[in-house]
């Protein structure tokens, strides 16, 4: 059980149909999903995390859209074991920290009141995304950090 968040990078410009949502438009830069993992197996934090950075998966939530796509690249992730609910907590500090900005509305955030988890963010001064959310995630407990 848990909480993470997925580094992303889109090297083009490209728009994207995002299921109901509709169309948007991918800008070039970094993007920060932030979801939960509240089983076991393929819904444990670990089974989630792995089908995130397959590209070859059934589309079942909005960020699928984004990982299937060559121009996206996984770039880590960032998790916290908790039994707490902490997504939407940890998800506000990603917007206010890092100005995030949702790619569209409610974008991975269909069952919370949440803009969106699928957020486009600002690069840090010091360059290292996961650095940051891995300060963000230890304000909560003791975060593990993946690069890829």
């Amino acid at each position: 059980m848990g909480t993470y968040s997925i580094l992303l990078k889109s090297s083009k410009r490209f728009r994207l149909k995002l299921g109901c949502l509709g169309y948007v438009r991918v800008k070039r830069g970094h993007y920060v999903y932030t979801g939960s993992a509240l089983g076991k197996g393929p819904t444990s934090l670990e089974g989630r995390i792995n089908r995130h950075r397959r590209r070859s998966k059934p589309i079942r939530w909005h960020i699928d859209y984004l990982t299937k796509r060559r121009e996206i690249q996984l770039e880590g992730s960032v998790y916290i074991y908790s039994r707490a609910r902490l997504e939407c907590t940890i998800n506000e500090a990603v917007l206010d920290d890092l100005q995030g900005c949702p790619i569209v509305r409610h974008a991975g955030a269909s069952d919370c009141r949440c803009p969106a988890h699928l957020l486009r963010v600002r690069e840090p001064t010091d360059g290292d995304l996961i650095n940051y959310l891995e300060r963000i995630y230890a304000e909560y407990g003791r975060p593990m950090a993946d690069r890829y």
